[in-house]
């Protein structure tokens, strides 16, 4: 068998951009428990005159390829400019450690060019948005906010050499279990990441949720995506997934229960549970540090 090349090339082409986008569909479009999600609200992720990252971060698009073909895709990015803690998001790879590799390679070299000594990730683009990669819980399918990843992604990261970082367990909580009535809602904004598929009900100060829509976009057209978020507002979906919690989940996250049971959802996944429940599903991250160059500040940029 050929040994084919394997390159990485910075996205700067539309063309590129459509290629990079698709890589998980081209991955995992056979696996049950993997869902493409909206194309619309990827599209809106990516771009950086849409998406409120960038109003302050900045961030770098790489391609895998090997033998010419599109295997893989990640995204540098840091959070503020000055910033020396920087991040890796959009990951997505075969089981290939040479693939891997070459793609965090890129990601470092872009970010040693902006004066940051250090990556974290999977994150993309906040924490609260997308965080680390399943280690745990495979057989459960991905859901809205909750992507899924083969078993092999925390491996092969680990075996390139990037240390376990912070992990995050979700919990599937019964909202019959839910205690006292509904708490107002806020009067701020939902998240951003929460695109189109928001419901007021589950906006609550500190904390927020948005029905679970994954299984119906599964088989929805671009077309009627556009009708499903609408439904989602008003209700009528089995299951709210938590996308932030800006305090003490063992204080919110009973209140977001309470909110969900009185909306009509049935199930709440979040970042905490009550008693000795085990978690559905474990996110991790995963961190690699690296010394400041030598060289004056005119570092080849990728």
């Amino acid at each position: 068998m050929v040994n084919q090349l394997v390159t990485v090339e910075p996205v700067e082409a539309r063309t590129q951009l459509r290629r990079f986008r698709d890589i998980p569909f081209l991955l995992h479009r056979e696996d049950d428990r993997w869902h493409p999600g909206v194309r619309a609200y990827e599209s809106w992720r990516l771009d950086a005159n849409r998406h409120p990252y960038f109003e302050s971060g900045d961030a770098a698009y790489f391609l895998a390829r090997r033998g010419g073909r599109p295997v893989g895709r990640i995204a540098a990015h840091r959070a503020e400019t000055g910033a020396t803690d920087g991040f890796f998001g959009f990951f997505d790879a075969p089981d290939d450690d040479d693939v891997v590799a070459a793609l965090l390679r890129a990601a470092q070299d872009w970010l040693t060019g902006e004066g940051v000594t250090s990556m974290t990730g999977p994150v993309s683009w906040w924490p609260e948005e997308e965080f680390g990669v399943r280690v745990d819980g495979h057989e459960h399918r991905a859901i809205t906010g909750r992507p899924w990843q083969p078993a092999w992604y925390g491996q092969a990261l680990t075996r390139t050499g990037l240390s376990p970082g912070a992990v995050r367990r979700t919990y599937r909580l019964d909202t019959a279990d839910a205690l006292g009535d509904p708490p107002p809602t806020a009067t701020v904004d939902p998240p951003p990441h929460a695109g189109g598929y928001s419901d007021v009900h589950l906006v609550l100060d500190g904390i927020a949720a948005v029905p679970d829509v994954s299984e119906t976009l599964a088989s929805a057209s671009l077309r009627s995506a556009w009708r499903v978020a609408r439904a989602a507002r008003r209700g009528g979906f089995d299951t709210a997934v938590c996308v932030r919690c800006d305090g003490d989940p063992a204080v919110l996250v009973p209140r977001l229960l309470s909110a969900a049971r009185h909306a009509g959802y049935r199930w709440l996944v979040a970042p905490w549970a009550a008693d000795e429940t085990s978690p559905e599903t474990v996110q991790q991250v995963f961190t690699r540090r690296w010394a400041p160059p030598d060289a004056s500040p005119t570092s080849a940029r990728r």
